[in-house]
C-alpha cells in the first residue's frame, strides 16, 4: 500500500464524484454509437515524451483506437444501467483477421452482459460484415454496398524479372514450406507453397463463414452462396437473411424507441460525458497482470519504426534489447504477478529471436508467462513464444513457419550489363561469402547449409521442449509450414484458441488470482537503455540502415505468407 498513491486516489475520486453527480443529472444516452475503423492495434499507444503527451501535435494523424480501448469502453457501457445498448457502425476497417476476430468476441461478451447490439452498415467488405454480424439486429440502407468478396492472398514472383536484370538469387530454405525466398527463386508457386496457401485461405474462409452462419442462423452453404455472389445491395442481402431491416441511420431512434418516444442515440464523444466514471484505488493495488509487447520484425538491438515499409520486414522493428528490458521491468515490478507476452510478428533475425526466447523462458521460471499471438506470430515470432508456459492464439492468427531461410543476390550480371567493373580483394577463404558480386562456392554452400541445419535443429528442440513432444513429431509438422491458429491448435502447437482476454484469464489462473478478480492489466514500458530515434531525418536513416543489416544477416526466421485479405 502506497500512502502517496492513496492521497492521489482520494483526490481523483473526489473529482470523479462531482463529475458523476453532474452526469447523473443529464439525460442518459440510451444507445451509444461506436465506429469500428482503422488497424485495431492491440494496446493503447502512448505518446513518446512528456511534451508530446501534454502538447500534442495538431497536425499529427489521429491515433488508432486500440482493442484495449474498445474492451474498456464496452465494459464501461455494460456496467451502466442507464445504457440499453450500442449502435455499431463500420468505417474504414483495416485490421487484420485476428484483430477483427478479437473485437467480435468483445462485442459478443457485451451482448452476453444483457445489453443490445445493433449494427448499422452502409458499406462493408467481408471482414466488416463478419464483425457486424455479431449484432442482434443488422440494419442497412436500401442502397447499401456489401462487397462480400471471399478472402484471397496474392504473391508476386520476381525470378523472371531478376534474370532479365542480370541479378542471380542464391537462397537456401529449410524446409519445403519455408517459402520466404520463393518469390525470388521461382517464376511461380511451388507445389508445397500452393498447398499451404490454399489451406490458409480455406481456414480463414471457414472461420468467417461459420461465425456468420451461427450469428445469422443460416446454413454454411447459404453464407457461401452469398459470398460467391460478392456484391449485394440492401434488398438482396435482406432476401438472403444477411440483414434484418432496410432503413437510414436517422430512422434508428424511432425504431429503437419505446412506443412513440424515440430512443436517445448519442455518438461516443457526447455519450461519455453522461456516463459515470468508476472510482480507482491504485494505492491499494496488490497485484496486476503485465503486458510485454513484441510487434514487428525481430531484430538485434533496439526497437525502431521505419519511415517506410521494407520488403519482408514491414515498418516496425522489434529489438531484442528493448523487449528484454520490458521483461526485466515486469519481473522486478512487485505488483505484476503474471505476464502476457503479446507477439505480433512474422519473425526476423535468428539470433535476436533466440535472445528473446531466453528472456521469456528465464522470466517464466519466476513469474508465469502466457503468450497471446496477434495477427501473425510465425517463424521467429513462434520461436520467442516457446519460452512461455502457455500459448493462446486467435483462430485466424498465422503461426508456425518453423524453418530457416538464408542467401543473397548476386548483382554481378547487372553490373556487367551496365558496363561497371567491381574488383574484390580478400584474405581468408570465405571473406567474400556474402558479397553481392560473387557466387557462393561449393565450400560456402556447404558451410551455409550446415549452419542453417544447426539453427533448424535448435528451433525444433525449442519447440519440442515447449510443447512437451519429441523432436521427431515436431519435425513432421514443422518444415516451414504456416498454419492458422485453429490448425495449430489441432496439431498441438498452441494451447488454446482465444483472444487477449483468454490469455489474461490463463495468466491469472497460473498466478493463483481468482478468475473474477478485478485485476488491472498494464502495459510494461521498457526503460530506455540507449537513445531511441525520435522521428528526425537522422533517426529515419538510422532505422533504414538497421533494416538493411537485418536483411544481410546470414539466417532469418521469417514468415513469408502475405496476409489473407478481403479487399
Amino acid at each position: 500500500m502506497s500512502p502517496v498513491l492513496l492521497v492521489i486516489d482520494l483526490l481523483v475520486n473526489a473529482v470523479r464524484a462531482v463529475r458523476n453527480l453532474i452526469a447523473s443529472l443529464l439525460p442518459p444516452a440510451e444507445f451509444v454509437t461506436l465506429t469500428a475503423a482503422g488497424t485495431l492495434p492491440e494496446r493503447r499507444p502512448v505518446p513518446a515524451g512528456v511534451l508530446r503527451r501534454y502538447l500534442p501535435d495538431p497536425f499529427a494523424p489521429a491515433p488508432q483506437e486500440s482493442l484495449e480501448e474498445w474492451r474498456e469502453r464496452l465494459r464501461w457501457l455494460a456496467r451502466d444501467r442507464r445504457v440499453q445498448g450500442v449502435v455499431l457502425k463500420i468505417g474504414d476497417l483495416r485490421g487484420g483477421a485476428a484483430a477483427v476476430e478479437s473485437l467480435r468476441g468483445a462485442l459478443e461478451r457485451f451482448r452476453a452482459a444483457g445489453k443490445r447490439l445493433v449494427a448499422y452498415v452502409a458499406t462493408a467488405d467481408l471482414h466488416g460484415y463478419w464483425l457486424a454480424s455479431a449484432a442482434e439486429r443488422l440494419v442497412v440502407p436500401e442502397g447499401a454496398e456489401l462487397a462480400l468478396h471471399g478472402p484471397r492472398t496474392e504473391v508476386t514472383f520476381l525470378r523472371v524479372a531478376l534474370d532479365r536484370a542480370g541479378i542471380l538469387p542464391q537462397f537456401h530454405h529449410i524446409a519445403e514450406y519455408k517459402t520466404a525466398s520463393h518469390r525470388f527463386l521461382y517464376p511461380q508457386m511451388t507445389g508445397p507453397q500452393r498447398e499451404m496457401t490454399q489451406a490458409l485461405v480455406d481456414g480463414h474462409y471457414d472461420e468467417i463463414v461459420t461465425a456468420i452462419a451461427r450469428s445469422r442462423r443460416l446454413t454454411v452453404d447459404e453464407v457461401r452462396a452469398a459470398v460467391d455472389q460478392g456484391l449485394l445491395t440492401g434488398p438482396a442481402a435482406q432476401a438472403r437473411g444477411l440483414v434484418d431491416d432496410l432503413a437510414f441511420e436517422d430512422d434508428l431512434p424511432q425504431r429503437l424507441g419505446r412506443g412513440s418516444r424515440p430512443a436517445r442515440i448519442l455518438p461516443w464523444p457526447q455519450a461519455r460525458a453522461r456516463l459515470r466514471l468508476p472510482y480507482r484505488w491504485r494505492g491499494m493495488l496488490r497485484q496486476a497482470i503485465g503486458v510485454v509487447q513484441l510487434e514487428g520484425a525481430i531484430v538485434a538491438g533496439e526497437s525502431r519504426d521505419l519511415p517506410v515499409p521494407v520488403p519482408l520486414l514491414g515498418r516496425r522493428l522489434a529489438g531484442h534489447e528493448t523487449v528484454a528490458r520490458a521483461f526485466r521491468a515486469a519481473e522486478r515490478h512487485p505488483q505484476v504477478k503474471a505476464i502476457v507476452f503479446h507477439v505480433d510478428s512474422g519473425g526476423g533475425s535468428a539470433i535476436a529471436s533466440e535472445m528473446i526466447w531466453r528472456e521469456a523462458s528465464r522470466v517464466h521460471r519466476r513469474k508465469p508467462v502466457v503468450v497471446y499471438m496477434g495477427n501473425v506470430a510465425g517463424s521467429g515470432g513462434y520461436y520467442v513464444a516457446c519460452g512461455a508456459g502457455q500459448i493462446v492464439a486467435s483462430a485466424t492468427t498465422l503461426t508456425g513457419s518453423i524453418g530457416v531461410v538464408s542467401g543473397k543476390f548476386n548483382a554481378q550480371g547487372l553490373f556487367t550489363r551496365l558496363g561497371l567493373a567491381r574488383e574484390i580483394v580478400t584474405r581468408g577463404a570465405t571473406a567474400a561469402m556474402f558479397s553481392a558480386f560473387t557466387d557462393f562456392s561449393e565450400h560456402e554452400w556447404t558451410l551455409l547449409r550446415g549452419w542453417m541445419e544447426e539453427i533448424y535443429t535448435r528451433f525444433i528442440a525449442r519447440v519440442a521442449a515447449s510443447r512437451r513432444q519429441d523432436a521427431g513429431t515436431i519435425e513432421t509438422i514443422a518444415r516451414g509450414h504456416v498454419y492458422t491458429g485453429r490448425q495449430a491448435h489441432a496439431l498441438g502447437l498452441i494451447d488454446a484458441v482465444g483472444d487477449f482476454e483468454a490469455a489474461v484469464a490463463k495468466a491469472k489462473a497460473l498466478a493463483g488470482i481468482a478468475a473474477d478478480a478485478d485485476v488491472p492489466v498494464i502495459t510494461v514500458r521498457p526503460p530506455r537503455g540507449t537513445a531511441i530515434p525520435d522521428g528526425s531525418a537522422a533517426a529515419a536513416l538510422d532505422a533504414l540502415a538497421r533494416a538493411a543489416e537485418v536483411l544481410r544477416e546470414p539466417a532469418l526466421l521469417i514468415t513469408p505468407v502475405e496476409a489473407v485479405g478481403t479487399r
